[in-house]
């Protein structure tokens, strides 16, 4: 039998013990299937062991992985020869006058010259034991008396024990083999990671990965460095699974210890995943936590901060050298489905571009605030903003902040303690109408990025902790969208802080500490903006970065608002030098006045009068709760 594989060699002598044991019963005409003498083997050494399990030998690699004894190969072969050959299937019916080719325990064991107390003993075929409880061996019928148990090899293992290799259990559909791919080797992750699986590669581990999605590609380098591949489990697909949670587990250890696998579970925030589908990945994790397999949970968050009742795990950080300690954060919408583009990528082996990967984080952050804040692509810049110069001034230095703060933190070693972030907090403070929310918005647009304006009425909650937990999904989704968020008249939830005289007070406070503690750790640009300055704490002024005064504008400034509000080209002859000096109003209204006026000449069908000016004035007026007077010197 020189070069014959050691399954085959196995498979051979049980098929001759069968052939004897059933000449025995045709000879002695038996009601019972006689005994053979116990059959002696002779196990390969460790080291031939191993060398064939490296060639490629399947039975090998099953002695090896799952440390059977001689015994337990010769029933483990046994169970399958009906899958392989059907004359032995013949002769299992015969010798137990069943209908069904499947032989029973009694018979299996009778094979070999074991009798059934030896068997029920040594922990043969029993519920628990080493063959059952590894999933390579099942029971048609659990509720029978032992002897009369039926034993069978599930399809994956005669699949593998036949040479394939490459099988998935579950059909594909919760379980999936990483292909290969460029992870350079050398990396100070893929060390990291390899010297941790190397020291104990049964050890539970989470690997924190960051918006490229570092965690498939560090995991299966490190485990093709100890001689593994990397198996993919789909959470989505589990809720979904024909199997209990315990066989789904031992179905996943079972593919993940045949291939040499280690096993690779995403993590999603279960706020962003269903409760049936936190449940069930819950449940399967548990069960593979003590399993002998490499287990790699991952995900975007770090693990003492998430919220999954699971195993005790070491983390391992995946995240490139040089990634700031915050990070780039994502929401929990934007990480499960970055991480699921990743995923896919991965198992399709192509390349993600990282725009798409941040497109697709904006999106999902943007729908996760739902109708706590609305987006505003800016439309505006420089030009339609008329400011004072040092308003102008302050407003470019804000941009200049954002744009410069990580060449200005790291290149001059400003290390922010305490759990700060690398974001930019701004307070713009003024009468409503002088610009605040129009300066946001060319500052936005100045930086390429989208404005969030947040509803306070829809983040403000009577119910203790829902005000935080709305204020951390608007930071966490405008850090995801790399958005500025704007809390527009923000004194109304951010005033001074009271003296605590009942539950509402001690509420109010708990609100504003937490803000105050949201703003310090947030990486984004956030704008507050107040109709009266002396209403916000102190505590919050001196935490902003730029503190923007938006003054009432004077006459010169309103005469440049006119101009610029009516354009070029229109009411050319028209006094905006007196219009300015003669009615104080905010940039706000001098545009209110304007659509006024031209909707009065659209309704018309004609050009827009000084006339029709001085009656959106007017109106303006009456909105204020002010007098209008006609200045003779503007004319009518």
């Amino acid at each position: 039998m020189k070069g014959r594989s050691l399954f085959a060699k196995w498979l051979t002598i049980a098929e001759e013990r069968l052939r004897r044991l059933y000449l025995e019963h045709e000879k002695y005409g038996t009601d019972e299937a006689p005994q053979l003498d116990p059959v002696e083997h002779c196990m390969p050494e460790a080291a031939e062991l191993q060398r064939l399990a490296a060639g490629g030998d399947p039975l090998a690699h099953l002695v090896i992985e799952f440390g059977l004894t001689e015994q337990e190969v010769d029933l483990l072969v046994t169970c399958l020869l009906p899958d392989l050959n059907p004359l032995c299937g013949a002769a299992f019916r015969a010798l137990s006058g069943l209908a069904g080719s499947r032989p029973t325990t009694a018979l299996v064991l009778a094979v070999h010259g074991i009798n059934v107390p030896d068997a029920i003993a040594r922990g043969l075929f029993r519920e628990g034991a080493r063959l059952a409880a590894t999933g390579l061996v099942a029971h048609e019928n659990h509720e029978a008396a032992f002897p009369d148990r039926i034993p069978y090899v599930p399809d994956r293992v005669v699949g593998f024990l036949c040479g394939d290799r490459a099988g998935i259990c579950g059909s594909g559909l919760w379980l999936h083999l990483l292909p290969e791919g460029q992870t350079d080797p050398d990396s100070d992750a893929v060390r990291r990671l390899t010297n941790v699986l190397s020291a104990d590669a049964h050890r539970t581990l989470y690997l924190r990965q960051g918006i490229g999605g570092e965690a498939l590609p560090t995991a299966r380098a490190a485990l093709a460095a100890t001689g593994r591949v990397a198996l993919v489990l789909d959470p989505d697909a589990l809720a979904t699974a024909d199997l209990a949670h315990g066989q789904l587990a031992q179905s996943i250890a079972l593919e993940s210890r045949l291939l040499g696998a280690g096993v690779l579970v995403p993590v999603p925030d279960p706020d962003s995943t269903a409760p049936e589908e936190v449940e069930a990945l819950r449940r399967v994790v548990a069960r593979l936590d003590v399993e002998s397999v490499p287990l790699l949970l991952y995900g975007g968050q770090e693990w003492a901060t998430c919220t999954w009742d699971m195993p005790l795990v070491t983390e391992t950080d995946v995240r490139p050298e040089g990634t700031p300690a915050a990070g780039e954060r994502l929401s929990p919408l934007a990480e499960t489905a970055v991480e699921r583009v990743h995923r896919s990528a991965a198992l399709r082996a192509v390349p993600v571009p990282m725009q798409d990967v941040r497109a697709v984080a904006r999106d999902r952050a943007a729908r996760g605030l739902g109708r706590l804040a609305r987006r505003v692509s800016p439309q505006v810049d420089w030009s339609d903003l008329v400011l004072p110069a040092p308003v102008h001034a302050r407003l470019e230095m804000l941009v200049a902040r954002v744009r410069l703060r990580d060449m200005v933190l790291d290149g001059l070693h400003l290390r922010r303690g305490g759990g700060r972030g690398r974001g930019t907090a701004a307070l713009f403070a003024g009468e409503s109408g002088t610009g605040k929310t129009l300066a946001a918005e060319v500052v936005a647009g100045e930086l390429g990025l989208d404005l969030y304006i947040v509803s306070l009425s829809s983040v403000i909650s009577k119910y203790i902790g829902e005000t935080e937990k709305n204020l951390e999904r608007i930071f966490t989704a405008a850090e995801s969208l790399a958005a500025v968020v704007l809390f527009d008249e923000a004194d109304s939830m951010f005033s001074k802080r009271s003296e605590v005289r009942g539950a509402n007070d001690r509420h109010a406070n708990m609100q504003s500490g937490y803000l105050l503690q949201r703003l310090e750790s947030f990486n984004g640009l956030a704008v507050l903006t107040t109709n009266l300055r002396s209403n916000i704490d102190t505590a919050f002024t001196r935490r902003f970065d730029e503190v923007v005064e938006f003054d009432r504008p004077g006459p010169q400034v309103r005469a440049c608002l006119w101009r610029t509000v009516l354009g070029p080209g229109t009411l050319v002859d028209a006094p905006l030098d007196a219009l300015a000096r003669a009615y104080d109003l905010a940039g706000g209204s001098i545009r209110a006045s304007v659509e006024t006026a031209a909707f009065a000449a659209a309704s018309q069908n004609r050009e827009m009068t000084l006339s029709d000016l001085l009656d959106g004035i007017e109106s303006e007026y009456r909105k204020l709760g002010r007098l209008f007077d006609s200045f003779s010197e503007i004319g009518t």
